[in-house]
């Protein structure tokens, strides 16, 4: 059976219950799930691992059980495309800011870039993680992005440099087969150059080992292309100099692993943590300058040091991502409680907004869409829901233009 769509409301035996309160209400749900003949409930239940979507909020990808990445129409709510590659578990999927790339983590030991219009696989970068690729996260300018493994270390990739100099084999190898005979041999040699050229470009421009067990999660400054974030299974959170991989800061304060983090688009000095201890967690990286005594002591303690910071409790199982919304306003978290929280993330008092029950299983991962209508929730049921944001918390039409700018490629490419 074809992976299929059903308008909401669902039967009540395929999806977890809407919200009791009459706002932030279930919209559509996308799902691989295969009904059973009557189609009111599943033979086959494919559990998704991580979602992502546009920018231009046309697309979705989400990451299933069976080792595949389905692309999703959010216009149609249609499957476009299935991608198929990894030989075991993608832990992460992620578009890169003009739209163009999407990035996968896997348990496979690779990552790989796939062509967003088309679904074409670009390119798989070589092993350079010695074990499962569990975490991944673009630079803002998106030229570059990061990937964090179960051996512990961050590596830092040329992407763009990567796919320009594939580009620029394919060029010539295409050039060599149309030239006469007299020309094959400069063509031969110059495919060779540029072969050359682009395997180096597909190796990591700088990594270094970042903590004592594996990084859950990264996620780089809205506004900063330098400032990058990890987390660690051991319980400590990394601040980190992205191009030269120089430990800014170390905190602790969370229970057991961490395991996802996110930078707040409206001020990068706030980051939020979610953890195995059901906590969801808040920091203000102004009180750890880079330069101050406080940063200092985190740099040299292996467990980092214990910041003064928000704890923000109700979930009941492990928290398993935090989204900023674009303007900052809100923070959404996932939990294996099955329930999503919406929380107010101000540095004076963050308070809780709403909470609801988004799935009948553990939810793995959420989004937000850059107009700030809807957020996506994905979880272990094999759904993938939308969800209504209450209108107050909408984009406004300069932040929408804003967010669905994007970086320019030519721009970036202009500063390096």
């Amino acid at each position: 059976k074809h992976p299929h769509r059903a308008s909401a409301p669902a039967v009540d035996a395929m999806g977890g219950g809407a919200s009791s309160k009459k706002n932030w209400q279930r919209g559509f749900h996308l799902t691989s799930n295969v009904e059973d003949d009557v189609g009111d409930s599943y033979v086959q239940v494919y559990p998704v691992w991580t979602i992502a979507i546009t920018r231009n909020q046309r697309q979705l990808a989400s990451a299933t059980s069976d080792n595949r990445i389905n692309l999703w129409c959010l216009v149609t709510q249609q499957l476009l495309i299935p991608l198929v590659g990894h030989a075991d578990t993608i832990w992460k999927l992620s578009y890169s800011p003009d739209d163009l790339l999407l990035a996968s983590a896997s348990s496979d030991g690779t990552v790989r870039l796939w062509e967003v219009g088309t679904g074409m696989p670009v390119m798989t970068l070589p092993r350079n993680h010695a074990n499962w690729v569990l975490s991944l996260a673009w630079s803002p300018d998106g030229r570059r992005f990061a990937t964090g493994g179960s051996d512990a270390r961050i590596l830092i990739w040329d992407a763009a440099e990567a796919v320009e100099a594939a580009a620029r084999v394919a060029d010539v190898v295409a050039q060599a087969q149309e030239a006469g005979d007299y020309e094959q041999a400069f063509f031969e040699e110059l495919a060779a150059e540029e072969q050359a050229r682009a395997d180096q470009a597909k190796r990591p421009l700088v990594y270094w080992q970042a903590h004592e067990k594996s990084i859950h999660d990264l996620c780089f400054a809205p506004s900063e292309s330098k400032q990058l974030v990890s987390v660690g299974a051991e319980g400590t959170i990394a601040v980190w100099d992205a191009e030269s991989g120089m430990l800014d800061c170390r905190l602790m304060g969370h229970i057991g692993a961490v395991n996802c983090c996110a930078v707040s688009p409206s001020n990068e000095e706030l980051l939020a943590t979610g953890g195995e201890d059901h906590t969801v967690r808040l920091w203000d990286l102004g009180d750890v300058d880079p330069g101050s005594n406080a940063a200092k002591t985190s740099r040299e303690k292996a467990i980092g040091l214990n910041l003064a910071h928000f704890t923000l409790k109700g979930h009941e199982g492990g928290v398993a991502a935090v989204r900023f919304c674009g303007d900052g306003r809100l923070l959404a978290s996932a939990s294996k409680d099955c329930e999503v929280r919406i929380w107010l993330p101000n540095l004076q008092s963050p308070s809780l907004l709403a909470k609801f029950g988004a799935h009948e299983a553990w939810v793995r991962d959420l989004h937000w869409s850059s107009d700030q209508k809807s957020i996506y929730t994905a979880a272990t049921d094999g759904m993938i829901y939308s969800w209504e944001v209450p209108k107050k918390w909408h984009a406004s039409p300069w932040q929408l233009e804003k967010a669905l700018k994007g970086p320019s490629r030519y721009k970036a490419a202009d500063q390096h």
